[in-house]
């Protein structure tokens, strides 16, 4: 038989074929790895009596587009557009293709992109000092683009591209004095300013999810919730990251802030005087005037974002609620929130543990625990001065005992 199952359960072939000349040729093959079935096995006999009977009759060649021609052809249309990458990661891609692989791949036919020529690329951008996380959002880049050549089977085969393991950064956050201090210096910069403060450190609100939200379709004063259904970054308006709306509950102190905004009730909540939305220049400006004005280094809105999720755990919220409040598609980000929580505990101030003593329902008690954060009176310049120059003298008045002893 020709074609028959071998031990390996692989299909193969054997086959003598007589060509033009008698000379008799005597030809073997297997069918292909992803279709090892003996139809399959039978097609390549066939195609390979074809080969020898009539060589001229062979497929041609595939022209092989260059890398550029890629990029910019087929997996733009195909995979960026095509799958709907929101606005910002379609800039990111070109900002990636423009500085980094242009220069390194954009004249090299595709399947002219090897393992050398790639780990080459990796060992230049390590030379010019980037971090390992930005190596490997380059990488990720090339690597998609020509996966999705192997899968449009422009190419048979990928390289392997090795991304380096990288450690997430622990989550810095604001602690709670330093948080009323935010407020506190948010307020002097006017009440848009002071609900966008709030939105991101009551609720969790990410900057572009400020400045998208809407008063009727977002915004329920009479139930106290958030519900978060778009973003705006880079002048461009799509859905939250994730591409997932969550509702989130309002404290007391988000709700007083809110309804401090001397606006019509329609559009933006927080919005230019046309009624246009606040730009990503406006919105670092003013977090650099608060955090200036509070006597805090600057750090921008998501260091907010993260002190609403790390108080919420040091008050002992449920991890899979603060995943919803949060809008992480996965456990394992909101658990950086718990483990940090755990790793740098703190007593809570007496007044936001009393505010939970007397809340008996899990969610409303953190709540009114975050609420009253606000509450706190912020520490002035002339005691944190005092606070640091105490131990000091307390640390040399012991040396000086231990010297005059001995």
């Amino acid at each position: 038989m020709p074609v028959r199952r071998s031990s390996d359960k692989r299909w193969r072939y054997r086959e003598y074929v007589q060509i033009a000349d008698g000379t008799t040729v005597r030809i073997s093959g297997s069918a292909p790895k992803h279709d090892n079935t003996r139809t399959a096995t039978q097609k390549a006999l066939l195609e390979h009596v074809e080969r020898v009977l009539y060589p001229g009759r062979g497929p041609q060649p595939k022209e092989v587009p260059t890398y550029e021609e890629w990029f910019h052809g087929r997996f733009w249309s195909e995979w960026v557009v095509g799958r709907k990458n929101k606005p910002t990661e379609q800039r990111s891609k070109k900002i990636i293709y423009d500085c980094h692989l242009k220069d390194a791949f954009g004249s090299l036919p595709l399947d002219e992109i090897r393992v050398t020529e790639i780990a080459q690329f990796r060992a230049a951008l390590v030379a010019r000092g980037l971090s390992d996380k930005r190596i490997n959002n380059i990488l990720a880049v090339l690597s998609k683009s020509l996966k999705y050549a192997v899968d449009a089977e422009v190419i048979e085969r990928s390289p392997k591209i090795g991304l380096f393991k990288v450690e997430r950064p622990e989550i810095v956050a604001w602690d709670f004095d330093q948080y009323a201090r935010l407020l506190t210096a948010a307020r002097s910069e006017g009440n848009d300013w002071y609900a966008s403060v709030a939105l991101a450190g009551e609720a969790g609100l990410r900057v572009g999810e400020v400045k998208a939200l809407r008063w009727r379709e977002d915004v329920d004063l009479i139930a106290k919730t958030l519900t978060v259904n778009q973003q705006t970054r880079n002048g461009e308006t799509t859905t939250p990251k994730g591409r997932t709306r969550r509702t989130v509950p309002m404290t007391s102190t988000l709700v007083d802030a809110i309804r401090r905004l001397e606006v019509v009730r329609e559009g933006l909540v927080v919005r230019n005087d046309d009624g246009t939305s606040k730009s990503d220049g406006q919105a670092d400006a003013a977090m650099q005037r608060i955090c200036r004005r509070a006597g805090l280094p600057v750090r921008y809105w998501h260091t907010l974002r993260h002190a609403f999720g790390t108080h919420a755990a040091l008050f002992g919220v449920n991890p899979w609620r603060l995943q919803a409040w949060m809008g992480h598609k996965r456990i394992d980000e909101t658990m950086l929130y718990i483990h940090v929580a755990e790793a740098h505990a703190r007593d809570l101030p007496e007044r936001v543990r009393e505010a939970g003593n007397e809340e008996p329902d899990p969610d409303r008690r953190v709540m009114r625990m975050l609420s009253e954060r606000s509450h706190l009176r912020p520490k002035t310049d002339e005691s944190r001065s005092v606070g640091k120059i105490l131990p000091k003298l307390r640390v040399a008045s012991d040396q000086t005992a231990a010297v005059s002893v001995s």
